[in-house]
Order: C-alpha cells, then structure tokens, then sequence
C-alpha cells in the first residue's frame, strides 16, 4: 500500500524517522505550518487539492480538530487521521485497522488492543462450564468457578474484620467489588477469637456484595460459626484443626495449607511442605472433604524468603495437578517496601508458573492501595500471555503506571537561544493576590481536588470549588473572577495539577510540599 503522511515542519523529519523500513510504501511531506496540530482539514484540502498524488490512502495528524473528510473531497483519496505522535506510527502502521476520520489513529489501536483483550476474557469466562468439565475445579459459592483453564482469581481481605464497624465492612465491601475482587475474606484476629461476630459479619457483607466470602481462620469455632452462617469457603484447615472441623464441612471450598499451626510447625523446605500437605489433603478426603484448594504458604520476600514456598508449590502442582492452589501475595506486597503494580505484577506471574488458581491479597498498607485492582489486571495479564504462548508483553493491558513503553514527547531541536534558569535567579518579589488566596487539598471519598478560597483579609472561607481534575477547578475559578494575577494563576495551576497527579497516583498531597 502507497501512503501519504502529512504534517507540520516541526515534526518533519521525526515522522520521516519512525517510517523508515515499515512494510507499506509510505512518503512524508510538510505543509508550510510550524505544528501539526495547527493544520485543519480545510486548510489541509487546500494544499493537497493544488498537488497530483496517486495514493492508496492520506494520513493526517491525529492532533488536527474536527473531521478530515474534506482532503477526501480535495483529493480523491481516502484520508483519516494517523497518530497523535510519530513515535506510534510504526506500531499502527503494522496493524490491520480501520482507520477513522475523526479519532486519532493511536487512540484507536489502543481501544482496540484493549478491547481485545477484555473480550478474549470475557468470552472465556461465558464458557466456564466447559472449561471446568475438561480442565477440571471446581466453583465456589454455586457463582465462582475456579480452574486452571480460567484467570486466577482475587480474593480482597477485610483485614481484622472484628474489629471494624459494620459501616466500615460495608464500605469495604463495596470498596473491593468495585475494585473487580472475585471473593470477600473476612480476616479474623490471631490467638483472639470471637465466633459471635462471625454471623453479623457476613450478612453485613452479603447486603453490601453478590460475591461469595471466606473466612480466614485457623479457630475452630469461628470456622464452625462461619459454617453455621453460610460461609462459602473457609481459608485455612491443617494438620491441626482438621479432626475437629471436618464433621462440621458441607459443600464449602475449604483451602488446606501446608502447617500443623497448633504445634507451630511450618516445614521449612519445599520437598517437606509437599509432603506434609499432601498427608492433610488425603485425609481431608477420607473425612469426606471433596472441594479442596491448597496453600503451600508464601512467605516475605529475603526474610525468611520466598523461593522455598514458589519451589514447594512448583512441587506440588507438578505432582497434583488437579488440586487449585492459592497464592497468597498479600504476604510479600506488604511486606517490601517498592511499588506494589510491578511487585504484584512479577508475583502473579511466578505463581502463575507454580500452577496457582488464586491470589490473596489484602490492601492494608497505604502503600498498597489499589492492590486488588491491580492483583486482577495482572491476572489478567498472565492469563492472555499464557493463553496466546506470547510473552506478558503487548496484550491490550497493562500495569504501567509510572512507566511507559513509548516516549512521546517532542525533541529538542529548536534554534533560538536558550536561557538556563538558576534556582533563585529572577523570582520576583511576592505581592498577594487582591482578591484572595486558595488552600488546595484533595478529597479522597469524592475523588476530587478541593480548592478553599480566602477572600483577601478574611480568615473565612466564602468559596469551596471542588473537581474530578484540574483544568475543571482552575476554569471554575477564572469564571467566578477569584483569580487577578498571572503569578498567582501560574502557581494555582501548578498545585492543581499536582493534586490530580497524587489522587490519581494514591500519594499525599500537601500544598507547596514536592510530590516525589
């Protein structure tokens, strides 16, 4: 295919870079306008209906405004918009894509990889039943399938349930639903049992979520409260409470781990592990327990180390491939201090590979919020890598949140003489806006930014402006006249924007305080 790009002379040779060696004959030509964006089809009709192009099709810049149809009209030659940046054209240019008049090419490719990809997951999920009768699990509360041919999925703890609100258990409930979890855990409190709440609490959340729920306990009479209450699976049974809750088991999931807890006792190596949890899953079955997922334990990273559990599960599943296992990630993301998407994203993979079914994961650090959402994508991410035998690399999604895989930014290359501001040089002196000053602070319950404005020699506040983004509250207040100088709205955009980038990164906002 012949193809026509057009764009600024600012952003000439860029192109002229990324479209060498693709595929398709492709020519590149500058119209006399400095930036691409500046172009409008109009103007564009205009200088390509005065020149003799034989083309397949046109290329516009996707940054132009409004619909490109009249170069079409000009030309004679299909035309649509190309890329928002020349740094993408290689990657759209090697996709068979409908190209659109009106949305940017790179937009496109993006909705298109990524509605994909969650179409690939969901037909997938539609046909669970199949997968189930010829790759085996078994479901979870009648609702929850869960198997070696599915995502593995998330199972959002409501850490030390007992002693929170039934308010707050709601909310949190709430919180993890829409955060995608596939399960709600209610964590119990270690060596402080208290079987009575037990009831309250699961009904609080079976109001809250259609989700099934679990119970994280090793007590014998929570997990029989928790059974009298209707719980769908109970997390955990081991060499120590089997005895004394297997008579009390119907058809609840029940998840074994790989400990006699009772006698403190967790095998420190891999071989010994499989061993011992092997022996508590045969009787368990000889006690007439059928829906069996194991837990061979995942302890933090280095101390006491994660390589002995992610051996003992690889063990185990090469030996009992039939058995789902859960991974509990939960243990190391919290338990590090690094970013939580690219450490979930890593443990997800290794337990992937080790054959797990299940990831645990609770949110209970700062740090780790947004970790269920994010444990969710990267089992997504696993699964479409290993379903398509590809790397987990270009799938459609994600867990790029700092990074990118493509810089899109404009080069320096400029030929005006540039001036090099040294810290302290040229501030000028600070004179008060006369109409006011703002506190910004951010909502986190709303989601918002909130700007509190101080009229000039008020200690009141006469105005509260509150947005889901920046460009919304700044216009707000250059609309209600808050705002004289320029100064003053240079630095009130500044904040702004570094509000919405902690709201949307989960850090702290504090006014006049860096971000990183």
């Amino acid at each position: 295919m012949k193809i026509l790009i057009v764009t600024g002379k600012l952003a000439f040779e860029s192109v002229k870079e990324h479209t060498k060696g693709l595929k398709h004959d492709v020519d590149v030509i500058s119209l006399p306008v400095t930036v691409a964006a500046f172009i409008t089809p109009a103007y564009a009709a205009k200088q390509l209906g005065k020149m003799e192009l034989t083309y397949d099709m046109i290329l516009l810049p996707g940054s132009i405004n409004g619909d490109v149809t009249p170069v079409e009209k000009a030309t004679g030659i299909p035309t649509y918009k190309g890329t928002l940046h020349a740094s993408d054209l290689p990657f759209v240019l090697s996709m068979d894509i409908e190209f659109s008049k009106t949305i940017p090419a790179s937009q496109l490719v993006k909705d298109a990889l990524e509605k994909r990809a969650v179409s690939e997951v969901l037909e997938v999920e539609k046909n669970w039943r199949d997968i189930l009768s010829t790759q085996g699990g078994l479901v979870i509360g009648g609702k929850l399938p869960v198997s070696r041919g599915l995502p593995m999925r998330v199972l959002a703890e409501i850490v030390n349930a007992p002693t929170l609100t039934m308010e707050e258990i709601r909310s949190r409930s709430l919180y993890y639903e829409s955060q995608g979890a596939d399960l709600i855990d209610i964590g119990m409190l270690a060596r402080n049992p208290k079987p009575d709440v037990i009831p309250k609490i699961i009904d609080t959340i079976r109001e809250a979520v259609d989700l099934p729920i679990s119970i994280d306990s090793l007590n014998v009479e929570e997990i029989k409260s928790s059974i009298d209450a209707g719980i769908d699976m109970i997390l955990s049974l081991d060499a120590g409470n089997l005895d004394e809750v297997a008579p009390h088991i119907n058809d609840e999931a029940v998840v074994i781990l790989s400990t006699n807890m009772k006698e403190g006792r967790l095998p420190k190596k891999a071989e010994d592990r499989v061993a011992l949890i092997s022996e508590i899953i045969d009787e368990a079955r000889r006690l007439g327990i059928n829906n069996i997922i194991g837990d061979l334990v995942v302890e933090p990273l280095l101390i006491p180390g994660l390589l002995e559990g992610l051996k003992a599960y690889d063990l185990f599943h090469r030996e009992y491939p039939e058995t789902p296992l859960l991974f509990g990630i939960g243990n190391a993301v919290e338990l590090i201090d690094a970013d939580s998407p690219g450490v979930i994203a890593a443990l997800s993979a290794l337990a992937r590979e080790a054959g797990s079914n299940m990831l645990h994961i609770p949110e209970y650090s700062v740090k780790a919020t947004g970790s269920v959402r994010n444990a969710l994508r990267a089992s997504h991410m696993m699964f479409l890598a290993e379903r398509r035998g590809t790397v987990v690399k270009d799938l459609g999604m994600d867990l790029l949140i700092l990074g990118e895989k493509r810089r899109t930014e404009h080069s320096y290359d400029l030929d005006a003489e540039a001036v090099d501001v040294l810290p302290g040089v040229g501030e000028t002196v600070y004179r008060p806006d006369k109409t006011g000053w703002f506190k910004i602070l951010v909502d986190r319950d709303e989601n918002k930014i909130v700007a509190v404005f101080y009229p000039a020699g008020s200690e009141e506040p006469s105005a509260v402006i509150k947005g889901g983004d920046a460009r919304v509250v700044y216009q707000t207040i250059i609309r209600e006249k808050l705002i004289t100088k320029l100064d003053h709205a240079a630095y009130l955009g500044k904040e702004l924007e570094k509000a919405a980038i902690a709201l949307n990164l989960g850090r702290s906002y504090v006014q006049d305080e860096p971000l990183f």
